[in-house]
This record gives C-alpha cells, structure tokens and sequence, in this order.
C-alpha cells in the first residue's frame, strides 16, 4: 500500500511538473504558458514558476498544515486524473470509441507497474530531503523548479517559447521511442 501511495505521489508531481514543458503552441492541453506567465511578456521566468509551484502546493495541501502528505497528493492525482477523463469523455461524445491494438497482459501490467512504483518511490525520496515522509514547501518548490531548470537550456532564469518548442520536442522524441519499443521490454 505504501509503494502506492509514494507511487501516486510521484505521479502527481510528474503531473504538476510536466506542463511546465508543455507548450502552449500547438500542445493539446494548450494555454499552460500563458498560465505561468503572469506578465504576458511571452517567457515565463523563473519567479513565476516558483509563484506556480506554490499555488499547486497550495491547493494540494488539503489539510492546510503547510505539507504535503502522501495521502494528499494522491488525492489529488486522483482528482486531477478524474478531471481528465471527464474532460476526454466530453471531447469523446458522439464518436466511435478507439478499439483497444489488443488485450491487456496481466503480467506484464503488473511488472510495469512494479517498476513505476519503484521508481516513484525514488523520486519521492529524492525531494524529500529531510527524510520526513513529507514534502514543505520547500521541497515541492525545489523539484518544480528542477524541471524548470532542465528547460531553462541557457541558464538565463527564463524559459522562452523556442526552449518550449525544444522540450517539446525532446520530449515527443523520447515518447516516440517509449512506443516503439519490442512488446518483450
């Protein structure tokens, strides 16, 4: 149960963190850089992102204790994952469901999500850095802003629309990989 929870904590900080990197130009979620940038000068800095990554703290923090429990944060992974399938069933009326490529294979199901609960776990571990089972603010802020960081390709404290473009890119890349690997991985 815990690997699960630390599990769905990582996942959901992968799901704050990751729009960062998307772009608002073309990415289907579209419209989270003019989120982050609140001063609409087309490159979201990196106080704005911070100011971001504590508001996403903010709403995370059910309890208002000023940390986030793994518990917290699956709960609103699970939230923001319900929005998301809403959001896709909406979009879905009226057309023909996709047929799934084939069936499931339990096994290799659940060897997948062994290893991502490893990992997650790693990763939770790795940005609390204080080693108290949970995350201050400090600590959210902190890993948000790694992301920010490896987007931020010249170091200059702001992320510009062409580094989006890159990420992107990056990112469709490793996707592109990710789905063409052998069944047998």
């Amino acid at each position: 149960m815990k690997k699960l929870t630390l599990a769905a904590a990582s996942a959901l900080t992968l799901a704050l963190a990751v729009p960062m990197l998307a772009s608002a130009h073309g990415h289907k979620g579209g419209g989270h850089l003019e989120k982050l940038d609140t001063n609409g000068d087309g490159t979201v800095a990196r106080a704005e992102a911070e100011a971001a990554a504590l508001v996403q703290f903010g709403e995370i923090d059910a309890n208002k204790d000023g940390f986030l429990t793994q518990d917290e944060m699956k709960s609103a992974h699970e939230a923001r994952r319900a929005e998301m399938k809403a959001k896709w069933a909406e979009k879905g009326e009226g057309k023909e469901p996709r047929k799934p490529k084939g069936e499931p294979d339990p096994a290799k199901m659940e060897a997948r999500k062994a290893k991502m609960e490893e990992k997650s776990a790693e990763r939770f571990a790795a940005a609390d850095t204080n080693g108290d089972g949970k995350w201050s603010s400090i600590e959210f802020t902190a890993e948000h802003l790694s992301h920010f960081a490896k987007v931020d390709t010249d170091g200059d404290g702001n992320i510009t629309a062409a580094e989006q473009d890159a990420a992107k890119a990056k990112m469709k890349e490793h996707r592109g990989k990710w789905r063409d690997k052998p069944a047998a991985e």
